[in-house]
């Protein structure tokens, strides 16, 4: 999950990090099966150069036991240090499996085909679910075995992510909010309900920008889950020093990890194998709540999804801006934001919750950015109650 520039590129000098003890510790195997020449006195008396056998061969012992044991150690951790990471986190119960979908291929308006998945009656409200960046609709697996049965739910993968095509041209806010909007037109049988975490409630807004006309009509309510109204580098812990790093540094990187994609999928790789994108993940973007499975599902991204792709979205996100809507939205909403989230700090929810006309807001604790999977029962009982308080109002003359 990469919704800022930081989090992306820490992810990949993690990477980087384990690739460099890949290489220091097969460099010292090679190393200690080499022959080493050394001074060796011969039988006239004269010094000269002889071959000698490295700690590798050398009667057992202490130094040959370290030259293999250490770098065979290093290996390990590298590419399965995974497992060494599993056992401080609890284990939890697998998900229900999901009821079956009616799958399907939408076209964006952008030209991307994109994956939607409907679950639950052909009528009634329903909820448009749209994932954060970086993932794809299965994370959204644990919430949705929390919402009332019967439950009328829309997934899909954003352009480039899971099972959709990338964008053709470049990737902005509004070709992804137009893509939003085909999904949208595709839902029949009842009013439509945006549900977006991180970047899909950014995107929720860059829709009530775009689209005006379709709110109170084909669009009947939001739901804003950990997200914010502009660019997340103005809205997450130590905003100063992310402003002064985002031209000189992030832009820069970003624009290297687009041109060089297989290179970082690979570092991404490396670093989810090693247990270091687990650790990441656990400290900047749960709250301790989540179970291993959880944690490993997310870790997962690091590598399923497309550097390239997830780069252009970064960039997308840091030239945007949303403030100038939010005393427009017309339409009920809800925004549920986790008390421990430092990458769309709660301080962006309340000032949605204020500007918004007719917003409530949630406050979850503990919950960190990946709040609607580690919290998914609270966040899914939020927005069952929202859906319900809609049904009512629209009942009540």
């Amino acid at each position: 999950m990469a919704a800022n520039p930081a989090q992306l590129l820490t992810l990949y000098v993690l990477g980087l990090s384990a690739a460099c003890v890949a290489a220091v510790a097969l460099y010292l195997l090679l190393r200690s099966r080499r022959p080493r020449a050394v001074l060796a006195r011969g039988a006239d008396g004269r010094t000269h150069l002889a071959s000698h056998r490295s700690p590798l061969h050398a009667p057992a012992g202490r130094r040959r036991a370290l030259a293999v044991l250490l770098p065979l150690l290093m290996l390990l951790w590298v590419f399965l240090g995974k497992f060494l990471v599993a056992p401080f986190f609890p284990r939890g119960a697998d998900p229900a499996p999901m009821p079956q979908a009616q799958s399907g291929v939408v076209r964006g308006a952008s030209g991307a085909q994109l994956a939607v998945n409907r679950y639950g009656p052909p009528e009634g409200p329903t909820l448009l679910l749209t994932h954060g960046w970086g993932a794809d609709q299965g994370e959204w697996r644990w919430l949705m075995q929390s919402l009332p049965q019967g439950t009328r739910v829309v997934t899909w993968d954003l352009p480039g992510l899971g099972a959709s095509t990338p964008l053709p041209g470049d990737y902005t806010m509004s070709a992804m909010a137009a893509d939003l909007d085909a999904v949208v037109a595709s839902v029949k049988g009842g009013p439509v309900i945006l549900v977006g975490h991180s970047i899909g409630g950014m995107l929720n807004l860059e829709y009530a920008k775009r689209y005006p006309d379709r709110l109170g009509k084909e669009v009947r309510g939001i739901v804003q889950a950990n997200t914010t109204y502009t660019n997340p580098v103005d809205t997450k812990q130590n905003p100063e020093r992310s402003r002064k790093l985002q031209k000189p540094v992030y832009e820069p990187a970003l624009r290297v990890v687009d041109a060089a994609s297989p290179a970082f999928r690979a570092l991404g790789f490396l670093a989810y194998q090693s247990g270091l994108a687990h650790l990441q993940l656990a400290s900047q973007s749960f709250a301790g709540m989540q179970s291993w499975e959880q944690l490993d599902q997310t870790a997962r991204y690091a590598y399923r999804s497309s550097p390239r792709v997830a780069a252009r979205g970064v960039l997308a996100m840091l030239n945007w801006d949303a403030s100038d809507v939010l005393q427009r939205v017309n339409v009920a909403t809800l925004i549920i934001s986790g008390e421990q989230d430092v990458t769309t700090l709660p301080s962006a929810s309340d000032r949605m919750a204020q500007e918004i006309p007719s917003a409530r807001q949630v406050r979850v604790s503990p919950a960190a950015h990946m709040g609607p999977v580690e919290q998914d029962r609270r966040y899914a009982q939020a927005m069952a109650s929202f859906v319900g308080a809609m049904a009512v109002a629209r009942a009540t003359p």
